[in-house]
């Protein structure tokens, strides 16, 4: 017998050998063990951070475990708002930064549109947190995996070894063991210490403190950057100073007058044979009415969104901020959108990105309504201040879009048209191929259904929105509604082919009213009888 076996055989051996290499072996099993969720914690905190666009500027955005504030540009600004995470008793907060020169442009014509946003950041912040829920999730889960294929991989290579050395006979089983005793040393302190050094990472980072007390400037209380600590240089923060006004509380109180006018509209909610969209055009950046559309989908618990266009005045990036306040408010029901003049190929790219259906000529069918959506052919150079339009496809003209417009319609009778120009979607109507009626805009009037004769001697109904941001020009007024602002919302069931529709308000005393619901064959404005109204004018 081997002298090796007959020494482990010896009743007189002491047994704290065994005993030690046991417990080593627990500590490095222990070890490894811990190496997922050493990786998890040291890759939230080395990964690159997050990019999010916001107003059509790309902001970075880093959570840090253990801090209790979001901080922008290394700590100008900093706000109390933090995530828990109870399961692991952290904070996280989020370290932002950007490039405010392009986010908060320095000519005035620009950053007004903007002032609209600061004074309303709900959404972005959201879209802020979200991304940091991400990120979070994401590079936990990409370092918790990557530690367990690293703690996988050596405890296969281990078993495998054991398991090839078990195909062999004692002594060349001890003679291989001999030979490659170093090389297994080597290995397994500089795993050891990898290991160690990777856990002490991670437990640094779970173990980091950073908790800070907001300190805000009385001075801000009311403004746009109340509650906000402002530090270092002056010329840091001059373009959030630029901007600082006193909150605008209107579109709070026309959001109050819009739930209690729509509280008790169950004639205008979804039923099993129904469906219900609201409609809506023509906000030229009045982030507030972008507002009240999202929130009215909301109330009414509207199937979807229809957009004709116009959402932007200028159609810059900058302006995108308009597509996550609908998005926020109405809780992201899925919108339908035929971009307008206005509605550049920027504004079309962030709606894109944002998951909006845009309009692409094509019908489909949306929960049992079939709909044909077309973007304007032309896009308004009001944008770079000139005058005039250009062709959105320089194949396409006027006539040719209306022929196509047609043609797809005449292919499958949609029971929707959306598109921008009451002008082209009169021709569209007269074509007889939309089943129930082509809705479009480019009116500063809430015009309503008009009956549209056809070829068949039949009809088609045209139902024309008005601008949902209250203008009477085309002059750009991001704020506050100076003239009645309105919009629609619609019932709509498949089988019947039957269509209501009602008239949302709001009044510049930010007042609002609804409008009973009738039949497209009521012209606008139907009898007041049934309407509900709430706010200054309507209480």
């Amino acid at each position: 017998m081997p002298p090796d076996q007959t020494s482990d055989q010896s009743p007189d051996k002491s047994p704290a050998p065994d005993l030690l290499r046991r417990v080593q072996r627990i500590a490095i099993a222990l070890l490894f063990v811990s190496i997922p969720l050493a990786s998890a914690l040291v890759a939230l905190r080395f990964a690159p951070p997050a990019h999010v666009e916001i107003a059509g500027a790309p902001v970075a955005v880093k959570p840090v475990l253990g801090q209790n504030t979001s901080r922008i540009q290394g700590g100008a600004l900093i706000r109390p708002e933090h995530a828990h995470i109870g399961l692991l008793g952290l904070d996280v907060g989020v370290d932002i930064s950007a490039d405010w020169n392009k986010l908060i442009p320095q000519d005035k014509q620009t950053r007004k549109y903007l002032v609209a946003l600061w004074d309303d950041p709900r959404p972005e912040i959201l879209r802020i947190q979200q991304t940091a829920q991400d990120y979070v999730v994401r590079w936990s889960l990409i370092g918790f995996l990557a530690g367990a294929v690293v703690s996988g991989g050596v405890a296969v290579l281990v078993r495998e070894r054991r398991h090839r050395l078990a195909t062999y006979g004692p002594q060349e089983a001890a003679l291989i063991g001999a030979y490659n005793h170093r090389l297994r040393r080597v290995l397994t302190v500089a795993g050891v210490v990898a290991a160690l050094v990777l856990d002490l990472a991670g437990l640094a980072t779970y173990l980091h403190r950073d908790r800070h007390v907001v300190a805000s400037n009385p001075l801000f209380n009311g403004t746009t950057l109340e509650g906000t600590e402002v530090n270092g240089l002056m010329a840091e923060v001059l373009p959030f100073l630029s901007i600082l006004q006193p909150r605008d509380t209107f579109y709070d109180a026309v959001s109050a007058h819009l739930e209690t006018a729509l509280a008790d509209r169950t004639d205008l909610q979804p039923h099993e044979d129904t469906l219900t969209f609201v409609l809506a055009e023509d906000f030229e950046d009045v982030n507030g009415m972008a507002r009240q559309v999202g929130l009215a989908a909301k109330l009414v618990d509207a199937d979807f969104i229809a957009l004709s266009g116009d959402l932007t005045f200028a159609g810059k990036p900058v302006e995108s901020y308009i597509i996550d306040t609908i998005d926020y408010y109405s809780e992201k029901r899925p919108v339908y959108f035929a971009p307008g003049l206005h509605d550049t190929h920027a504004i079309v790219r962030a709606a894109e990105a944002r998951g909006w259906h845009v309009a692409d000529g094509r019908t489909q069918t949306v929960d049992g309504l079939t709909l044909l959506a077309a973007a304007d052919p032309r896009i308004s150079l009001v944008g770079n201040f000139d005058v005039g339009d250009v062709l959105r496809d320089p194949d396409v003209d006027i006539d040719q879009f209306v022929d196509q417009t047609i043609a797809e319609a005449c292919g499958t009778h949609p029971d929707f048209v959306l598109l921008h120009d009451h002008l082209l979607g009169q021709q569209v109507a007269a074509s007889g191929c939309p089943r129930v009626a082509v809705l479009d805009g480019r009116s500063y009037d809430f015009l309503g259904p008009r009956r549209v004769a056809t070829p068949s001697r039949g009809h088609v109904y045209e139902l024309t929105n008005g601008s949902a941001g209250g203008h009477v020009s085309t002059e750009p007024d991001p704020g506050t509604v100076e003239h009645p602002a309105r919009f629609a919302i619609l019932t709509y069931s498949p089988t019947h082919r039957h269509t209501k529709y009602a008239v949302v308000t709001v009044f510049p005393d930010a007042s609002v009213t609804v409008t009973r619901s009738v039949g497209l064959h009521v012209p606008y404005p139907p009898a007041a009888a049934g309407a509900s109204a709430a706010g200054p004018s309507g209480s």
